[in-house]
Formats: structure tokens, sequence, C-alpha cells
């Protein structure tokens, strides 16, 4: 909780966290950056275009995230795998850079682990 409470004064203060390499997450945590964020609109692999806004309860079902650091007791994972996680079991996130904004995600609502980017269309 330390390292998580520091990056978030480090965001109170709009502080930009230049060494990402020094961000680590503590025992039994997981930091992920969420990859499927809801911009009004989703394409399904059919052609089906659904609304999916944040706030909203079209915006209600399991997110990917990109595994970004992993605690000492988190043998199951491997960093830079993506999960999918039950919707809402995610912290509301710290924002490191222009791009980037790391969550805290629930162990216990970790649905499916890949190897592979679900959302990139296989050749």
């Amino acid at each position: 909780m330390v390292v998580w409470n520091k990056l978030k004064k480090q965001q109170k203060t709009s502080q930009k966290v230049n060494n990402m390499d020094k961000i680590k997450a503590l025992p039994g945590k997981i930091l992920a950056e969420m990859i499927d964020k809801p911009d009004g609109f989703r394409r399904t692999k059919n052609g089906l275009i659904l609304k999916d806004a944040d706030q909203d309860t079209s915006g209600i079902r399991p997110r990917w995230f990109k595994v970004f650091a992993l605690g000492e007791d988190i043998d199951w994972l491997t960093e830079g795998q993506y999960l999918l996680v039950d919707h809402g079991r995610w912290s509301t996130g710290v924002k490191l850079s222009e791009d980037t904004k790391l969550y805290l995600i629930d162990n216990n609502d970790c649905l499916v682990v890949s190897d592979e980017n679900p959302l990139e269309e296989a050749v």
C-alpha cells in the first residue's frame, strides 16, 4: 500500500513518474494497464456495434488488462500477460503519463489469463 499511496500523492501534485522501472507491486498485488477502455462504442467480431460507455449500464462487462508489475507471492501470472477481470474489480487507477494509467487488480476476480493480446485480430 505504501507504493500505491506514494503514486497517488505524486498524481495529486502532478509530478510525473519518469522511471517506470522503479514501480513495483507489493506482495500479493497485481498492477496492470487497461487495454479494453470504453470509448462510447465497441464492435463485436461479427460486426455488431454496441454502446459501451463508462459510468453507464452498457459499460458493465469484464475488461482486459496487460500486467505491468506483480507482487512476490503471485506465481500464476507473469508480467506482460493479459488478464480478463470481472467488472469493477480494479481501483480507480493512477495516471503515470499521457498514455499510461495503472490499476490495482483484485486477484480473486481474474477470469482468464492469456499470453497473447486478445483484442488484436489473428492474421
